[in-house]
């Protein structure tokens, strides 16, 4: 009887350890649970910005962004942009709605707004904590180089307004052409091209077009100098990763 009701409370220990290790790993992991599960309604509701008809399938994401006013799409790719895989980062955002070609290169801590926007040709290297703001329309053209902590931003508020908000005069596509590269803490705002091969040296606030093979620098970026025109390097997507 000793032996029985010996093994009974070796076994209920088990079990209620067995328990507190589940509900440890449900607090820890609680956020890729409710990412996982909020996933498929998010895919479905930026592709129905797309198709509108699909708007009425995406009626629970929209009540979900309305309880987090609109806050968890940015909570979201936060967190996918600390996945240790370039490869399931980049599944993710092109899930979302992304055209990303071939050998693209997310590094850390990238941030995204309106992934659907967004376009990245073949090669082109996101450094870390970059911020890609696709609201009015982002073109990334192929083998561009964003160094760490480039800030491109395509809306900001009308400082015009009576209202301080968010005009049509305000909101401007950015288009970046193939081999230009942004060293880092770079600022882009609204509205602005950057030619083909230019080059934007570190701090550089870019308030104007920059020239093809054009190298600018400063607050505001004006041309100091000029890159040659044979550029012929293309990237072959290598990245730091854990596998």
């Amino acid at each position: 009887m000793r032996a029985i009701r010996y093994r009974f409370i070796i076994m209920e220990e088990f079990t209620l350890t067995y328990k507190y290790i589940l509900l440890t790993l449900g607090i820890v992991y609680a956020k890729w649970i409710v990412i996982f599960l909020v996933f498929p309604l998010q895919v479905a509701n930026n592709h129905a910005k797309r198709f509108h008809w699909w708007k009425y399938i995406c009626l629970p994401y929209i009540l979900w962004e309305k309880l987090f006013r609109h806050g968890w799409e940015r909570y979201m790719l936060y967190h996918v942009s600390t996945i240790p895989s370039c490869h399931i980062r980049k599944w993710i955002y092109k899930s979302l709605g992304s055209s990303i070609e071939r050998k693209v290169v997310f590094h850390f801590k990238t941030e995204i707004r309106c992934p659907y926007k967004l376009r990245l040709g073949e090669g082109t290297i996101i450094g870390d904590s970059a911020i890609l703001d696709a609201r009015s329309g982002l073109d990334i053209g192929k083998n561009v180089n964003l160094s760490s902590n480039v800030s491109i931003y395509t809306l900001q508020h009308d400082h015009r307004d009576p209202y301080f908000k968010c005009t049509k005069n305000s909101s401007k596509s950015v288009k970046i052409h193939d081999r230009a590269w942004l060293g880092s803490n770079v600022i882009v705002l609204p509205g602005v091209t950057i030619g083909e091969g230019a080059v934007c040296c570190a701090g550089s606030v870019v308030t104007k077009n920059v020239e093809p093979y054009t190298v600018v620098a400063g607050i505001p970026a004006k041309k100091v100098n000029e890159r040659p025109t044979d550029l012929k390097y293309s990237f072959r997507g290598k990245s730091c990763r854990l596998y």
